[in-house]
């Protein structure tokens, strides 16, 4: 009997793993992928595939790998990245980030002798203002009383950093007589956006780097000044704000500091928001339209802006997770709401779609406070005291970080952690790659 050879193995041709590379559901899937072989490695890590897996998957993210805190470890720079610790699933690839990036920022250019002024921070000069998709935004102010400072966006796994160009003269004079942010140490509030559509028949190739956008904001007693930088064209350019938007130091004798309602900015599907419960007030930008709006949103009563954080919710819904300041039974919870818009469609509500038990006692204080909030993804800080999140100062605290998300409404430990710093401050919960699989994001 004649043996029976068996037919060698055929590779897949190369389009066809591309296009079975490019239908895995989400980035860790990409990960675990790059894995098993170089060849399929190098396919997934090229900016050409990671664009469009991107366009076929706009809702997935890279992995949860911690929580970054925009207030720097005792006497350092730049800010505090506190990975995911054991058992948590992405222990072993944030450990790997923690050991690789820099998150003390100190490969950007320190501040000129000439120009350094003693008023301002230590050691470069940049304070970290804004985290989005693996890059940071900082800034560095020239002189205690500048309204336009130097912005550099950077990714500190790899150390690359482009330093933007100077806001022209006659869109920084528009900005007049603004209200201080960050307890006064800046007047301007500058953020990332999302990266720009490419124009119909643009060509983009593995070459060029990907592209950023960053906003620029100014509150002016009675306008917000906005401008808008697109790495595309290297050009600033003015957004239409609204006038006569006009920013009280007290909305009442019982309401927290202005301070403490607009710098919490928000972000879902494109759009900022910066909430104002008490008079239930929006202030929105649309980055499609790279707009400006007033909305009124009724909220209910019972919330004030440190307990609320606006996220993106599944469908392009836009979500808000918010607790009550006061538990009367001294059982916690969070609640779950979705915006609404009414019948005639100019009126927007909150509704309530799911409570979430939480499991610390608030008999004797509040230990818990929400802070920032990424990809339906919410940070939630645990302390034995009950936090000031109005106080920006360098309080030093003990603390545990969860996490919660709008998918299965679960708290998920992160790691115990030192904290210090206040609602001012930047919390971000961060997504990206282990640095083996990581590429330069600018």
């Amino acid at each position: 009997m004649a043996a029976v050879v068996p037919e060698p193995l055929r590779e897949a041709p190369d389009d066809v793993v591309d296009q079975i590379l490019l239908r895995l559901p989400c980035p860790s899937s990409l990960v675990r992928a790059a894995a098993a072989c170089s060849s399929f490695r190098l396919l997934v890590s090229s900016p050409s595939f990671l664009r469009r897996h991107r366009a076929l998957h706009p809702d997935e993210s890279g992995p949860f790998l911690g929580v970054f805190s925009s207030v720097p470890t005792s006497g350092k720079s730049g800010g505090t990245f506190h990975p995911a610790g054991p058992p948590h699933p992405a222990a072993a690839a944030a450990r790997a980030v923690a050991g690789a990036a820099d998150f003390s920022f100190a490969f950007l250019p320190g501040q000129p002798d000439a120009d350094a002024d003693p008023g301002v921070e230590s050691q470069s000069g940049w304070l970290v203002r804004d985290y989005r998709d693996g890059r940071f935004l900082l800034d560095r102010a020239r002189s205690s009383d500048a309204i336009v400072t130097d912005l550099a966006v950077c990714d500190p796994v790899s150390r690359r950093y482009v330093l933007l160009p100077p806001i022209p003269e006659d869109l920084a004079a528009t900005a007049d007589n603004p209200l201080g942010v960050l307890g006064g140490r800046r007047w301007c509030e500058p953020f990332l956006a999302p990266a720009p559509t490419p124009a119909p028949g643009d060509v983009e190739d593995d070459s060029e780097e990907p592209a950023f956008a960053v906003i620029w904001t100014a509150r002016c007693p009675r306008r917000v000044v906005a401008l808008a930088f697109s790495s595309r064209d290297g050009a600033w350019r003015a957004l239409p704000s609204p006038d006569c938007f006009v920013w009280r130091s007290r909305r009442s004798i019982f309401a927290c500091p202005v301070h403490a309602v607009w710098n919490r900015r928000h972000y879902a599907h494109g759009r900022f928001y910066w909430v104002d419960c008490l008079t239930n007030r929006w202030l929105v930008l649309d980055t499609a339209a790279m707009e400006l709006t007033v909305q009124e949103i009724q909220s209910p009563s019972r919330f004030w802006e440190e307990n609320v954080a606006v996220v993106e919710g599944p469908d392009g819904k836009v979500g808000v997770f918010a607790h009550e300041f006061y538990h009367a039974d001294g059982n916690a919870s969070l609640n779950y709401y979705t915006i609404l818009r009414g019948d005639d469609d100019d009126t927007q509500s909150w509704q309530l779609e799911k409570t979430i038990p939480l499991p610390w006692s608030t008999k004797h204080g509040r230990p818990y406070c929400l802070r920032g909030a990424a990809n339906g993804c919410l940070v939630i800080e645990v302390g034995q005291d009950s936090p000031r999140p109005f106080m920006s100062s360098n309080y030093s605290r003990d603390v545990e970080l969860f996490t919660i998300d709008v998918k299965h409404f679960q708290l998920e430990r992160v790691c115990r952690a030192q904290c210090s710093g206040g609602v001012s401050d930047g919390w971000w919960p961060y997504f990206s790659f282990p640095p083996l699989l990581s590429l330069p994001t600018v």
